[in-house]
C-alpha cells in the first residue's frame, strides 16, 4: 500500500518471492539481511514522498517511481490479476 492505495496483493510467497510493483521491490530491498552472502542492492527512491492529504494524480507512486512514464501521472492503473490470489496496480506490468 502506498499513500492509502493498494499497489500489490497476493500470497506471502508470491509477493515476497517475486515482487512486481516498483514500490514493493523498493520496500523489500530495504529489509536488513543478516546473511552477508545474501546481500542485495537497496533501491533508493528519489524525491520526497507526496502529501497523503494531497496525493498526486494517476498512480500515487509515479513521482518517485524509476519506471514511471506519461500515463502513470494521468491515470490510476487498473487492477491486473496475475493469479487467483495475486493482483497488481501498475501500468508497467509486463512492459
Amino acid at each position: 500500500m502506498y499513500l492509502g492505495r493498494l499497489v500489490e496483493r497476493g500470497r506471502v510467497e508470491e509477493v515476497l518471492g517475486d515482487p512486481r510493483h516498483p514500490y514493493t521491490r523498493a520496500l523489500l530491498s530495504a529489509v536488513p539481511v543478516i546473511d552477508t552472502a545474501a546481500r542485495r542492492q537497496v533501491i533508493r527512491l528519489e524525491g520526497d514522498m507526496p502529501s497523503p492529504s494531497h496525493p498526486p494524480a494517476g498512480c500515487h507512486f509515479h513521482p518517485r517511481c524509476p519506471e514511471s512514464d506519461g500515463i502513470c501521472a494521468r491515470v490510476f492503473p487498473a487492477q491486473t490479476r496475475l493469479s487467483d490470489s495475486r493482483i497488481l496496480y501498475c501500468h508497467r506490468v509486463g512492459a
